[in-house]
């Protein structure tokens, strides 16, 4: 089943896909698919992936 609605980030209506970190429903355009969240979390995922890096955690 398809949502259709507003996209929480950028206003547009289209389909929704929903963040599974905040619960944002938000457009493709919004999305990372690859990470199946929003891009502001997404954001934030790679932020941390770059400190840890760097402070040798990973």
């Amino acid at each position: 089943m398809e949502r259709v609605g507003i996209c929480s980030i950028c206003g547009s209506a289209s389909s929704l896909n929903t963040c599974a970190l905040c619960g944002r429903l938000v457009c493709n355009n919004c999305f990372d698919h690859s990470r199946n969240v929003c891009k502001q979390c997404s954001s934030g995922i790679i932020l941390s992936e770059m400190s840890s890096e760097r402070s040798g955690l990973i």
